[in-house]
């Protein structure tokens, strides 16, 4: 990540503090919410009772559930989901991350379009993601504007502009695709999967594609519909600082009716088939071996935005528990660079130890590894701070 995207991104965190200090007295039973969700996420994760009810329920109420042990398998069964077609139009899924479901798909010659605005961009921009609910905060306008100008050869000149080039492309593809693919933020033990977004671009999907694939992580799962809304409500919360999101939706299988004689019909709109791929990808494995606590978590990256390290090296540290994931699952994340400051820690709505599972990951001198970081961390931030003095003097000349 070049120093100006990082500049970029830490104005679009500010911003995200602001509307959470602005907010947070719209939530007054805020703290007994985030009790209440802990409790559940320590019952929860890792709870195979529970894994067995969750899929006999929404196996009842018309999902295709498939488990997938890593993410090869995952993708095989997409692969067959999706056979025949030459387009798929995608969510905001950071599972699909995980795996690298885009570029398995366009190895194979099916063109993925993603349907949200920032994911959008940087698959266009040929971007990695700066936040998982923000994912393009790095980027600031001018830089969108010049990028798209090189790609594309258009004339743009305000936000107004790009989001309304990118949306008649994501449109035209919403209309003609068969089969849209998401992620979920919670999936409720009695039979529900659920969704936030504010763009409304999955209730597209929802509406026009004749089949919809889920890839999720086997650690969303929540005893009731009242504990996945609670949760996804403080995740709204700590990701964006809003107090609810544009839309939540809450699907309980696919559609029916019973207007005619109260006799059951399913399959009155699109979509018409569901299938629901619960990953795995080790997930078991750390939850027993010492890791639990790690996916307790929400994927509010609350811990990205106030992580002094990612805010100064970026994607060299992916910040917060994403550094620790991204260790652990593809070795990219230099984890000598976490200053040990429990700033993630200490602004997670959970309260995870994130420093004290890297610092057990990282493994060597703990003194030599605090002093490594924070001496780059100092030359870094110098030069940060240098730049950003330059820019504005030059914003004002």
């Amino acid at each position: 990540m070049n120093p100006y995207s990082i500049l970029a991104m830490r104005r679009a965190f500010k911003l995200v503090k602001k509307r959470q200090e602005e907010n947070i007295h719209k939530i007054p039973d805020l703290q007994e919410r985030l009790l209440r969700l802990k409790k559940v996420r320590e019952e929860s994760v890792g709870n195979l009772e529970l894994m067995k009810k969750t899929v006999e329920n929404l196996e009842d109420k018309g999902f295709n559930v498939v488990f997938a042990k890593d993410g090869e398998e995952a993708i095989e069964v997409i692969l067959k989901e999706v056979e025949g077609e030459e387009l798929v139009v995608k969510s905001k899924s950071n599972v699909s991350k995980e795996i690298k479901l885009t570029e398995r798909l366009e190895s194979v010659g099916i063109d993925v379009v993603e349907t949200d605005i920032g994911d959008r961009l940087l698959q266009l921009l040929k971007e990695e993601p700066s936040h998982p609910t923000a994912p393009a905060a790095h980027l600031s306008l001018e830089q969108i504007i010049k990028g798209l100008k090189e790609r594309f050869n258009v004339e743009l000149s305000s936000t107004d502009d790009v989001v309304r080039f990118l949306l008649k492309d994501i449109k035209k593809s919403i209309e003609v695709a068969n089969v849209g693919i998401t992620g979920a933020n919670a999936i409720s033990a009695e039979g529900s999967v659920l969704i936030l977004h504010n763009e409304g671009n999955i209730f597209e999907i929802l509406r026009r594609q004749r089949k919809w694939i889920i890839l999720s992580g086997i650690d969303k799962l929540y005893p009731t519909l009242d504990d996945a809304l609670n949760a996804v409500r403080i995740q709204t919360f700590f990701a964006t600082g809003q107090v609810v999101p544009t839309f939540i939706e809450i699907v309980s299988g696919t559609s029916k009716t019973a207007d005619i004689e109260k006799k059951l019909f399913e399959g009155v709109h699109d979509p018409k088939e569901v299938t629901l791929i619960l990953l795995d990808n080790r997930r078991s494995y750390l939850i027993n071996n010492g890791f639990k606590e790690m996916f307790y978590c929400i994927s509010c990256g609350n811990c990205v935005i106030h992580c002094p390290a990612y805010n100064t090296f970026g994607n060299e540290y992916k910040g917060g528990r994403l550094a620790l994931l991204s260790a652990l699952y593809n070795g990219t994340s230099n984890l000598k660079l976490c200053l040990g400051c429990g700033k993630c820690k200490e602004n997670c709505p959970l309260g995870l130890d994130i420093p004290g599972m890297i610092a057990k990951v990282r493994g060597g001198s703990e003194i030599y590894n605090l002093v490594y970081s924070h001496l780059k961390w100092l030359i870094r931030s110098v030069y940060l701070e240098t730049l950003a003095f330059y820019m504005s003097l030059k914003k004002f000349s």
